[in-house]
């Protein structure tokens, strides 16, 4: 099929002992003059690689039947698991952790890939499909779960959001944790800058305590 152009958004969270719930953003400097930094989540777009054949058959804990019923039937049951491998590829690329399964009885882990391996993977150097392949492992989309979706009225392509619950000592390199709470009050006192969608998303997550009761909503 053709790509439509959607783009997939990661939420990923942890829980904090101090700070409880929290979530993985980026803050950059915002428009000059502006006086605040620009909070956003991590992203991309769903490339024609995440919802090919072989990158599908290294994929686990998830059909492409239920990925449409979650996402909606004007896409392919393929194109639905695409953008669950693009989350997968937004989580690795901004943390370097990758879940997974090995072996013949699916035993989990949690792969942390190589600075070198997750800059090729990222620039698309290493298929990220072969990549699985070769380290005899399959992709775990049961591990992350859909959120909330937007659909540009004009061109009709979809911002899809994801929840990631990943270990409370992750660290990323350029990425900050916050709060939902604390990153919405320091945007009402002027030093963050939020588009629509993360003001949202931030909302919705300031009603939950920890990732476990976040996750059994979704």
């Amino acid at each position: 099929m053709v790509d439509r152009g959607d783009r997939v958004v990661l939420v990923a969270v942890r829980d904090s002992r101090r700070f409880g719930l929290q979530v993985l953003s980026s803050s950059t400097a915002a428009a000059a003059g502006a006086g605040s930094r620009e909070l956003s989540f991590p992203w991309d777009r769903v490339d024609s690689g995440d919802h090919a054949a072989p990158t599908l058959e290294r994929c686990h804990d998830l059909t492409g039947a239920r990925a449409r019923r979650l996402l909606g039937h004007e896409i392919s049951p393929a194109y639905a698991m695409g953008c669950w491998v693009a989350a997968a590829r937004v989580l690795l690329a901004t943390t370097g952790l990758l879940f997974a399964v090995k072996g013949e009885h699916r035993t989990p882990v949690q792969r942390r890939v190589l600075p070198r391996e997750r800059q090729a993977l990222s620039g698309r150097a290493v298929d990220f499909a072969d990549f699985l392949s070769r380290e005899q492992l399959r992709c775990d989309l049961g591990r992350l779960f859909f959120f909330t979706q937007w659909v540009d009225p004009g061109s009709g392509c979809a911002t899809k959001f994801f929840l990631a619950n990943v270990p409370a000592g992750l660290r990323s390199a350029g990425a900050v944790w916050y709060a939902p709470d604390e990153a919405l009050l320091r945007w009402r006192d002027g030093g963050l800058s939020l588009d629509f969608q993360t003001f949202a998303c931030l909302r919705i997550l300031t009603d939950f305590s920890s990732c476990d009761s976040l996750l059994s909503e979704y």
